[in-house]
Order: structure tokens, then C-alpha cells, then sequence
């Protein structure tokens, strides 16, 4: 599971990202989309466990 933490506080959980090159696009179980987040929104991307604790 993956967390994207946006620049206005609000957080998206999502199964699988993709990088390209104006931000990253956000992908949900089944690989459907669920949002497209512009770099200059995007606070931080990463890898958290089953209860929610970042992953480093």
C-alpha cells in the first residue's frame, strides 16, 4: 500500500502509482484510477504498512 500526502493536508491511499513527468497518477485495487496529483501538490509518495505507518 502507498500513501501520497498532498499540499493541502489531504491523504490518498492507493495501491500502485505511477511517476510521469508532470506528477504522479494514482491507482486503486484493480488498477483503476483514483487521481492524478501535479508535483507541485504532492508533498510525499511512499510505501506505508497495513496500520498505516510510513514505511522508510
Amino acid at each position: 500500500m502507498f500513501r501520497a500526502q498532498l499540499t493541502d493536508g489531504e491523504q490518498i491511499d492507493c495501491a500502485d502509482y505511477e511517476l510521469g513527468e508532470r506528477g504522479a497518477t494514482l491507482y486503486g485495487d484493480d488498477e483503476e484510477f483514483l487521481a492524478f496529483v501535479p508535483f507541485a501538490n504532492l508533498l510525499w509518495l511512499g510505501g506505508v504498512t497495513e496500520d498505516g505507518r510510513t514505511k522508510w
